[in-house]
């Protein structure tokens, strides 16, 4: 039996690593918020953007050529191509996220190449840049993203994936 001195200092480490968690929690859910009262404020602009940009695509008439204005094309415009973009977090903080975002990811590629489709794979952070790796699963872009994210890495990025 373990001597009284000995759960006393474990009882002891316990509270402390509780303390800890508990702490790291709370400036993950700040962080959180700041981000999502950052997200939720840029909606109103997100939406007089789209209109505009509707309005005047309808304007000008069919000769307007943009990633995200052109249609897809049903018939014969299949690719055998699929691109799958993977957001992970650059450290083991996340608890779970990581592991779900991996695993979700591989089952979802291991079916497209199951139906034959070839993977252009684009990877957001350390951890799953490092797995895929491990697995010798060939990277089409790494995607860089600081903490916080800047809105330049974001337009970055996504000039990268058109």
């Amino acid at each position: 039996m373990a001597k009284a001195r000995a759960i006393v200092k474990r009882r002891k480490a316990v509270r402390n690593i509780r303390k800890i968690t508990k702490t790291m929690q709370m400036i993950a859910t700040a962080k959180f918020q700041k981000s999502l009262k950052r997200a939720v404020g840029t909606k109103p602009y997100t939406q007089k953007v789209r209109e505009l940009v509707r309005e005047l695509a309808a304007s000008i008439g069919g000769n307007v050529e943009h990633p995200l204005l052109r249609k897809v094309e049903q018939s014969g415009g299949r690719t055998n191509r699929d691109a799958v973009v993977v957001l992970t977090s650059n450290r083991g903080l996340a608890g779970a996220y990581n592991g779900s975002v991996i695993r979700t990811a591989a089952a979802f590629i291991r079916k497209l190449e199951a139906a034959g489709k070839q993977i252009d794979l684009y990877v957001a952070g350390k951890k799953g840049v490092s797995y895929f790796n491990f697995q010798k699963r060939p990277i089409t872009q790494r995607i860089e993203i600081s903490d916080p994210p800047r809105s330049s890495e974001a337009n970055a990025s996504g000039g990268a994936l058109s």
